[in-house]
């Protein structure tokens, strides 16, 4: 197998992007018949192999316990893997924040647009009562998909410039996004 340089995370947040085969297109891996799903497989052991070492955003707790205290409610929609997602949360103290909790049904990390309209749904909230907070670019598909207001944070998954210009409000820290809200 050839050896590839380490990815650093600024790099990887420039690159990000779904569906996620576009990333290991970025990087250079041959995408055959089966090798996508076989990447996806290993990239997915090394990361539950060692999820356990990562923590909160520092934040996180905080925030939720303070929309929570203001009668605003929570709920997720992930391209990860539902029972993993629920797992995950629930290591973390804070499943219990989250009125609906949405993962996929594989570990592909595919599209989210329609499985958000049917989130919205289930949620029995109107398009105006919602503001969908992601740090992606398809979280904003996604947002658009379920008609309702959304805000990118740029400390995620995709870097600043990639978010900028989308047409969403863009911030920076957990404070700026309640500032937001």
């Amino acid at each position: 197998a050839e050896k590839r340089p380490r990815l650093e995370a600024d790099r990887y947040r420039k690159i990000f992007e779904f569906p996620a085969i576009k990333v290991y297109e970025k990087l250079g891996f041959p995408i055959t018949d089966g090798n996508f799903e076989a990447l996806s497989a290993r990239f997915m052991n090394a990361y539950e192999n060692q999820k356990s070492q990562c923590v909160l955003h520092s934040q996180s707790s905080e925030i939720l316990g303070r929309l929570s205290h203001h009668g605003i409610s929570h709920s997720i929609l992930s391209a990860y893997e539902h029972r993993l997602l629920e797992q995950t949360l629930k290591d973390h103290g804070v499943a219990h924040h989250f009125i609906k909790i949405s993962g996929s049904g594989d570990i592909y990390a595919g599209s989210k647009e329609e499985r958000a309209r049917a989130h919205l749904i289930d949620l029995h909230h109107q398009p105006d009562e919602v503001v969908y907070i992601g740090d992606t670019a398809h979280d904003l598909d996604a947002a658009k998909a379920m008609g309702v207001d959304c805000i990118l944070i740029a400390h995620g998954y995709q870097h600043r410039d990639n978010l900028d210009g989308l047409g969403a409000r863009v911030v920076d820290s957990f404070v700026e996004l309640l500032k937001e809200i």
